[in-house]
């Protein structure tokens, strides 16, 4: 994770979460709900406010956040009492064993890794995914011409094709691509998909 976009994170977590938590990702939440596997375990990784933990658990799919700032996660449980969120962030996701979750979601995150960095994130996402579980992906556009907001964080360009590319050869196969609009902040556009994780014991068996 991009130490200046930790630390814009860190400045205004208290501001931020209380913002975030007035949002509500309708369109994201109902392609998770879709998407996902009901009551297996689930990382939101870039958990920030704790919003979209506390909804996931809330509609059966067992949740964990992990976030690189320690305030914006002090804001998640402060909101959020009876949910668990722990320290860990892209690019190695250290703390996280391999294939410990069914369900993966990484909304408004992977855009502050550095281009360096983001084919190492992509291939700890797919580590920690267990077959046939599925990864949920949303990145959003800087709303300047610049990589660098000017709040300091990184929002480094990811293309539709460039992150099919990095997804398919971590060995995850496409199922569904959108990209939308911001409804409430003009000029920003967000790029979503979902990949799943192919059993490769039970393709070895065919």
């Amino acid at each position: 994770m991009d130490p200046e976009t930790i630390a814009a994170y860190e400045r205004s977590a208290s501001i931020r979460c209380a913002h975030y938590r007035l949002i509500m990702p309708t369109e994201l939440r109902r392609f998770a709900h879709s998407a996902f596997h009901l009551g297996q375990p689930t990382a939101d990784i870039g958990c920030g406010s704790g919003r979209d933990v506390a909804w996931l658990n809330e509609h059966d799919f067992p949740t964990v956040g992990y976030d690189a700032s320690p305030a914006m996660l002090t804001q998640a449980r402060q909101a959020y009492p009876s949910i668990v969120v722990r320290e860990d962030h892209l690019p190695e996701l250290a703390s996280i064993a391999d294939a410990s979750y069914t369900n993966i979601l990484c909304s408004a995150t992977l855009m502050h890794v550095s281009a360096a960095d983001l084919p190492r994130a992509i291939s700890s996402l797919a580590r920690i995914l267990q077959a046939n579980g599925r990864l949920l992906l949303s990145v959003r556009s800087s709303r300047t011409d610049s990589e660098r907001e000017a709040d300091g964080r990184l929002f480094t360009p990811i293309s539709n094709s460039w992150l099919e590319g990095q997804l398919i050869g971590v060995g995850l196969t496409i199922s569904a691509v959108r990209q939308d609009t911001d409804w409430y902040r003009k000029g920003i556009t967000w790029l979503t998909m979902l990949a799943e994780k192919a059993d490769v014991a039970a393709l070895g068996g065919m």
